[in-house]
Formats: C-alpha cells, sequence, structure tokens
C-alpha cells in the first residue's frame, strides 16, 4: 500500500510542474510579413522574377522567329538544312527549358538566402521574449490544433521587440 502512494505521488508531481509550465504561441507569418527586411526580400525576388521572365521572352521571340522562318521557306528548303533548321529549333527549345528549370532552382535558393536571416532575427526575439517571460515553450500557431483562452499570444511581445506595428 505504501509503495502505491510512493509511486502514485511520483506520477503527479511531475504532472503538476509540467502544469506550472508557461506556454506561449505566436504567428510568424504576421510578424515576418510586418518586418522591413521581408518588403525588401520581395523586392529583390520580383526584380530575379522580371529578370528571368525578360530573358525567357528573348528566347521566345528567337524562337518564333525562326519558326516563322523556317515555315515560310520549308517547301523550298533541301532536306539537311531542314534538318539543321528543325534542329536549332530543337536547341532554342532545350535552352529555354534547362534555362527555366535553372531559374526555378536559382530562385528557390534566392528566397531561403534572403529569408535565413529574417528568420534569425525572429528566432533572436523569441529567444529573448521565452527568456524575460518564463515560457516553456513558444509555439508556431499554424502548428497549432487547439489554443485555449488562457494561452499568451507572444506575436504582439515578438513585435514589440523587433520593433514592429
Amino acid at each position: 500500500m505504501l509503495k502505491k502512494i510512493v509511486l502514485l505521488a511520483l506520477l503527479i508531481i511531475p504532472m503538476g510542474a509540467i502544469a506550472q509550465e508557461k506556454i506561449a504561441y505566436f504567428n510568424s507569418a504576421d510578424v515576418i510579413t510586418a518586418m522591413p527586411e521581408y518588403t525588401q526580400m520581395m523586392d529583390s525576388l520580383q526584380r530575379t522574377q522580371t529578370a528571368i521572365e525578360s530573358e525567357l521572352n528573348v528566347l521566345r521571340e528567337e524562337y518564333e522567329k525562326k519558326y516563322n522562318a523556317f515555315m515560310a521557306e520549308a517547301d523550298k528548303l533541301v532536306e539537311n538544312i531542314k534538318v539543321r533548321r528543325m534542329q536549332e529549333l530543337q536547341d532554342i527549345e532545350d535552352r529555354a527549358q534547362t534555362f527555366q528549370q535553372q531559374s526555378q532552382q536559382k530562385m528557390m535558393q534566392v528566397q531561403q538566402d534572403l529569408l535565413k536571416p529574417i528568420q534569425q532575427k525572429v528566432k533572436s526575439a523569441l529567444d529573448a521574449i521565452g527568456e524575460e517571460n518564463n515560457f516553456a515553450y513558444i509555439i508556431e500557431v499554424s502548428n497549432l490544433v487547439f489554443i485555449n483562452a488562457k494561452s499568451i499570444d507572444a506575436t504582439p511581445l515578438v513585435k514589440k521587440r523587433l520593433g514592429l506595428k
């Protein structure tokens, strides 16, 4: 009987300690999109996207020009010249496809590189807020299924720490 009471006490004590821990949540999207660095990142990504689209348009125009010229002369061309011109058209298509794939990868890499310091800044703010307020955890709101009305929203604290409105 004494063993059961001791065992029960050992199980209940940690539960009481867990119940005392403060847990907060925050909305990273709300914080990050309010940061001036985010606006700069989006501007940079837009400029990169515009440059990529411009280059793709050059390739499209080159293809259309050669395609139209080929179609206008196709009946009059010798077979080996026809084959060479068709190969030129295929080469342009291949270059455009390769460029587009590489550009998508480059855009993803640029986005990751630009987002990394923003995320680090938010993490530093979260670390400081967690220490100042004795939070055991600060959880991203998008991962939560249920938020109790007594839960603490750390989003305003993070925004204040970062000097955001």
